[in-house]
């Protein structure tokens, strides 16, 4: 019988795991997974034309996914509810990958009662964190127990101090500070005033009902104990104003941990991003965790990276300035009827890098116009002063950086064909030398050159640009050894410097920004890049147009634009008479990589006679030909798509009318006979 039993529960448990995603997903020890396996190189992009389109719902953007209107779902996705109408689609197809991000509590810590320690480890006990994984994700997510997701793997630590939902407990510690409900009306009076607490809000982007419901759950939960919190849903733009810009908040729900994990450590919780537009959201200033993160910061070794990093997230649950409260499972869709090549990438889903640049039309190499959409559409195309996501929605594909991660998030080069450090332990410097590509083109078509990475490095640098200072305050010194070459000097041994300078600056042309002296202030228009794609257009509140960069230094061959090859001009004859018909013949080939069509002009004396479209497979190579007559004698120059000749066209003899000719006839042959006569009658004498 415990054998049928147990049978049973494998049973179950197979059956489980093979209708839940987020199980199969989760079920290798939580190791870093993506479902699917797929092929896919560097080169692209593959597409024509890409549209970011704004549709500020996830019911608006599943509606457009089913119509047809956009050809994949935008961050976050499918929602938990929607799964299995989704998978019943046959034009839709579902990918489910971990992500590298969590939804924390964010506790504004410049602010009372949120500034003490204890309060904020109240407000976790009140939390119910599974509940919300079972309630609002369905499953598909699970609670986060630390700042560096599980997805992050070995830089994620298990054994952080956890704050498991304990109402009891909560009460106790408001009990100790002294947030007591002295007058018995279900609210704690705050002990300074000896009044009830005001209000406390959490910001939520009301985009997101998962977070509104979230938000909802947290307010009950925090009225059994006496805490007056509220939902706040909030309009994105104005959240980030009153977060980032005017630290005007309680509470805030954003999504914190992208990768690699040391990049969110340095940014949101160092006591020099606490500045209006920074990164440190929370306000925490504390000098022996500054410390810590510039250990993080300067570590030569990556065994001591890790286990700073692992310190780091005991402090974390420890100050609590943020309380983790569950990580979500990235649910992708897109339409196969209409496009293929979307990648899924771990820790982003399939909306990343490498998806724009292989996806494109179904059924053909390349071309089409791809379409996905943002709840959020961008503030600025100044890289400058990205505050959000969205703003890199367009900046990333614009710009560009020296380094990038693969799908597996492996680091590879990109504008940098190389590179090679030099650590100098004795005095605790290095350099790192980064060797370019030397076919790298501006959109505006002048070439990319180190000058304008050292301009970048530097201009970030001396103006402290809030979103890259972290990463070139502890340069002191850039060079330019040969035109493709960077050397940059720092004042620390970090091994993560490599990393943050090549994948965390976008560089930038440095003939269009050496005279912009208010970076903060400045907006472009259209912004030049090197990047994939090319801006064109921006409709406010609709959508960016981008179009591939037909010049770009890593398209694929068959995207490569050969121009025919003419060769062999023949002009026949190349002296004629006016008014006759000469002939010009070229032959033509096709060097390039697929079948295109061209059209070839033929020019006499510099002005287009004649012109046709020709298309040839790729190798095939064929003659044609052009006619040209003048009225006029000279000498004509004949040019065929930059191959050239002469032609001479010469007035006619002039020719006697008939009886002129015929009187002249008989006197020649009278004169012939003359001079016969005359000769005969010599020799006879």
């Amino acid at each position: 019988m415990e054998i049928e039993e147990l049978n049973i529960q494998i049973m179950l448990l197979l059956l489980i795991i093979a209708l839940n995603p987020m199980i199969t997903v989760y079920a290798h020890n939580y190791q870093p997974l993506i479902k699917e396996a797929v092929e896919y190189d560097y080169k692209g992009p593959r597409c024509d034309e890409l549209y970011i389109v704004v549709i500020a719902t996830p019911e608006a953007q599943m509606l457009a996914l089913k119509k047809g209107e956009i050809d994949v779902l935008g961050w976050p996705g499918v929602q938990p509810l929607q799964v299995a109408e989704v998978m019943a689609d046959p034009k839709l197809h579902v990918i489910t990958s971990e992500v590298t991000e969590y939804y924390p509590l964010v506790f504004n810590v410049r602010k009372y009662p949120f500034n003490i320690t204890d309060f904020r480890r109240a407000i976790a006990y009140c939390i119910d964190r599974k509940k919300i994984v079972e309630i609002l994700l369905l499953g598909y997510g699970r609670v986060a127990t630390s700042c560096i997701p599980k997805a992050h793997g070995i830089w994620h630590n298990p054994n952080v101090t956890q704050y498991e939902y304990n109402p009891a407990k909560a009460a106790e510690i408001l009990d100790r500070l002294g947030f007591i409900d002295t007058d018995k009306d279900g609210i704690r009076n705050d002990p300074k005033t000896g009044r009830n607490l005001p209000d406390m809000y959490i910001m939520i982007p009301s985009y997101d009902p998962i977070r509104i419901r979230m938000a909802q759950l947290i307010s009950g939960w925090a009225a059994e104990v006496g805490l007056p919190i509220k939902a706040a849903p909030t309009e994105h733009g104005t959240m980030i104003d009153k977060v980032v810009g005017e630290h005007d908040f309680d509470m805030c729900c954003w999504t914190y941990g992208w990768y690699p994990p040391w990049d969110p450590i340095s940014l949101l919780y160092h006591s020099s991003q606490d500045v209006p537009w920074g990164w440190n959201d929370p306000g925490i200033r504390n000098s022996t965790w500054d410390a810590l993160i510039d250990e993080i910061l300067s570590t030569p070794s990556m065994d001591e990276l890790k286990k700073y990093i692992w310190k780091f997230q005991e402090w974390h649950m420890q100050l609590i300035p943020d309380f983790p409260l569950f990580e979500r499972l990235m649910i992708d869709a897109y339409r196969t009827d209409k496009t293929e090549g979307w990648l899924p990438m771990l820790g982003a889903g399939i909306l990343n890098f490498w998806s724009y640049m292989n996806v494109h039309e179904k059924g053909k190499l390349f071309g089409g116009k791809i379409k996905y959409p943002v709840q959020r559409e961008t503030k600025t195309l100044n890289p400058c002063k990205v505050t959000s996501g969205w703003d890199y929605e367009v900046i990333d594909k614009v710009y560009y950086t020296l380094m990038k991660r693969d799908l597996s998030n492996n680091y590879i080069p990109w504008m940098a064909r190389s590179w090679d450090v030099k650590v100098f332990p004795e005095n605790k410097t290095q350099i790192i030398t980064f060797y370019l590509y030397e076919n790298i083109t501006w959109h505006d078509g002048k070439p990319l050159t180190g000058e304008d990475v050292k301009f970048t490095i530097e201009y970030y640098r001396d103006y402290q640009i809030p979103p890259y200072l972290p990463y070139v305050s502890s340069v002191y010194k850039v060079e330019v050894p040969s035109k493709y070459t960077v050397k940059i000097y720092l004042n620390n041994t970090s091994v993560i410097a490599l990393y943050n300078i090549g994948t965390m600056l976008y560089i930038l042309p440095k003939h269009l920004w050496y005279n912009v002296t208010n970076p903060m202030e400045y907006e472009p228009k259209v912004p030049i890049g090197s990047g994939p794609f090319k801006f064109v257009e921006w409709v406010k509140g609709e959508y960016v147009k981008l179009v591939y960069n037909d010049k770009y230094f890593r398209l694929p061959k068959e995207r490569i634009i050969v121009p025919f090859e003419l060769s062999n001009l023949r002009i026949t004859p190349s002296k004629a008479y006016v008014g006759d018909i000469v002939s010009v013949t070229v032959t033509i080939k096709n060097k390039g990589y697929i079948e295109r069509s061209q059209e070839i002009q033929f020019k006499v004396a510099g002005k287009v006679e004649d012109k046709k479209t020709i298309t040839l497979a790729p190798g095939q190579s064929i003659d044609i030909t052009f006619t040209t007559t003048k009225d006029k004698a000279g000498e004509y120059t004949i040019e065929v798509d930059g191959l050239s000749g002469k032609v001479t066209f010469e007035e006619r003899p002039a020719v006697l009318p008939a009886y002129q000719t015929i009187a002249g006839t008989i006197i020649a042959i009278a004169i012939v006979a003359a001079v016969v006569y005359y000769v005969a009658r010599k020799r006879s004498k």
